[in-house]
C-alpha cells in the first residue's frame, strides 16, 4: 500500500506542472529516507543541484538520528536501553523530541510517540515489512492471507503501562543531549519489554520545516517539498498563486473519483493522517490501522463489542509548521469531529476531516475552513450522504495539482 501510494503521488506531482514553467522546473526525488518518497520541486535551475545535495544531507541526518529500524540510530539505541539508562542523542533528535513533547502536552497526550510497543503489537512496526517475516516474539501471531491479525486483549493491557512521554526525560549534560528512560519495563508472556518511542509521526514534518528554512535562506520563494504523502511544505507557484491541493478519499464515495475535497496552499504546510494508508481488516470485519490510541492501546475507531465502526477516517491540516501539523492530525483523528473542531477553535490551523459511520453507510466532511476556501468534489462526503464500499477502491493520498 505504501509503495503504491508513493508512486501515485510522484506521478501526480510530475503531472502538476504549472503553465509557463517548462524548461525552468527542477524536480528531484529519493526513496532513501523515511521509507517513502521525498521530492523537491523548484522553479529555477540556478544552484538547484547544490540545494538538492543539501536537502539530501539533511534528510540523511534526520533519518539516521530518529529511524527506529536503523541500527545505531538515537531512537534504536534508546529503544534498546533498559529502564533507568540515559542515552546520548544528537541535537536533531533533541529538537524533534522537544517538539514532540510540546505537541503531546498541547493535545493532552493524544499525540504520544511512546505508543510504539503497541504499534508493534498490532503489526504496524517496520519489522512486519520485512520480506518473509515470521513470528519471533511470544505475542506475535502468524499472518493470515499475508495480513496481521489482532492481538490478545491481555497483551494489549500488559503493554499499555509502557505508554507515556513522562516516562522519558530529555536533559543536557556537559554539552551533550541525553534522554533518560524512566518507565519501568513490563513482563509479557515471559519476556521483558522496555518502553520504546517512535518519532516517525513527526520527523517527516520536521524535515519539511527544515527544508523550507533552507530554501528561504537561499532566497527562494517558489516551489514545494514533499516527504511522503503525509507531509508537504509549500512556497508559491511562479506566478505567485497558491497550489491547488486535493484530499484523497479514504472511502469510495459516490462518483468513482479519487478525491473528496480541494483547497489552496501557499506559504504553508499540509499534513495528512488516515486510517487507510497503513491498515488491515480483521476476520471480524473491523478495519485496524496504525494510529494507536494511547488511552486504550487499540487502533483508531476500534468499535466496542458488537458496535458499528465509526469515526475520523482522514484528516488533512494546513499549518505553519509541518512537524506540529503531523502530530495534530494524529491527535485530531483520535479526538473525533466534535472535539477536533473545539480544539481548533481560535487556532490558525485549517482542517478537512472525512468522517464515516459504517452502521449507517454515511460519510461526512467536517471542516473549519470558510465555505469559499474549499470545494467538495464528491457528494458522498456531504452530511447524511450514502456511499457503498465495493471492495475495489484504492486510497491514493493527497495530491498537488
Amino acid at each position: 500500500m505504501k509503495k503504491l501510494l508513493c508512486a501515485a503521488l510522484l506521478c501526480a506531482l510530475l503531472a502538476g506542472r504549472p503553465a509557463g514553467a517548462a524548461g525552468r522546473q527542477f524536480t528531484r526525488s529519493t526513496m532513501e529516507y523515511f521509507g517513502t518518497v521525498s521530492m523537491l520541486c523548484l522553479y529555477t535551475e540556478d544552484g538547484a543541484e547544490e540545494i538538492w545535495r543539501e536537502v539530501k544531507d539533511l534528510l540523511r541526518e534526520i533519518d539516521g538520528a530518529v529511524s527506529v529500524s536503523r541500527p545505531g540510530s538515537d531512537l534504536a539505541r534508546l529503544n534498546e536501553a533498559a529502564a533507568g539508562t540515559a542515552v546520548p542523542v544528537s541535537g536533531v533528535t533533541a529538537e524533534i523530541w522537544r517538539q514532540a513533547l510540546a505537541a503531546h502536552e498541547l493535545t493532552n497526550g493524544l499525540y504520544d510517540p511512546t505508543v510504539f510497543p503497541l504499534v508493534d503489537l498490532w503489526g504496524f512496526s517496520p519489522r512486519f515489512n520485512q520480506k518473509g517475516w515470521q513470528p519471533s516474539l511470544p505475542y506475535d501471531r502468524p499472518l493470515v492471507n499475508g495480513q496481521p491479525v489482532p492481538p490478545d486483549e491481555k497483551d494489549v493491557a500488559a503493554l499499555l503501562p509502557l505508554v507515556g512521554m513522562k516516562g522519558f526525560r530529555l536533559f543536557e549534560e556537559n554539552g551533550q543531549w541525553m534522554i533518560r528512560k524512566e518507565t519501568p519495563a513490563v513482563t509479557v508472556r515471559g519476556i521483558t519489554v522496555q518502553a520504546q518511542a517512535d518519532l516517525g509521526g513527526i520527523a517527516k514534518g520536521y524535515a519539511c520545516d527544515r527544508v523550507t528554512g533552507l530554501l528561504r535562506a537561499r532566497g527562494l520563494e517558489e516551489g514545494y517539498f514533499v516527504c511522503g504523502g503525509s507531509s508537504m511544505a509549500f512556497l508559491s507557484r511562479p506566478d505567485g498563486a497558491p497550489f491547488a491541493v486535493t484530499a484523497g478519499k479514504p472511502r469510495p464515495g459516490q462518483d468513482g473519483g479519487q478525491d473528496y475535497a480541494s483547497f489552496s496552499a501557499k506559504d504553508t504546510t499540509l499534513s495528512t493522517s488516515s486510517d487507510i494508508s497503513h491498515s488491515y481488516r480483521g476476520e471480524d470485519g473491523v478495519l485496524y490501522c496504525h494510529i494507536i490510541d494511547p488511552r486504550t492501546g487499540c487502533p483508531l475507531n476500534t468499535p466496542a463489542e458488537g458496535g458499528a465502526q465509526k469515526g475520523a477516517a482522514s484528516v488533512s491540516l494546513l499549518a505553519d509548521s509541518a512537524a506540529l501539523g503531523d502530530a495534530l492530525t494524529t491527535a485530531l483523528c483520535l479526538m473525533g469531529p466534535e472535539d477536533a473542531l473545539r480544539f481548533l477553535d481560535g487556532r490558525a490551523e485549517k482542517m478537512v476531516m472525512a468522517v464515516y459511520r459504517d452502521g449507517r453507510e454515511e460519510l461526512e466532511l467536517v471542516t473549519n475552513m470558510a465555505p469559499e476556501a474549499f470545494r467538495v468534489l464528491d457528494g458522498g462526503y456531504l452530511p447524511a450522504s450514502e456511499a457503498a464500499e465495493d471492495g475495489t477502491f484504492r486510497y491514493t493520498g493527497t495530491y498537488i495539482r
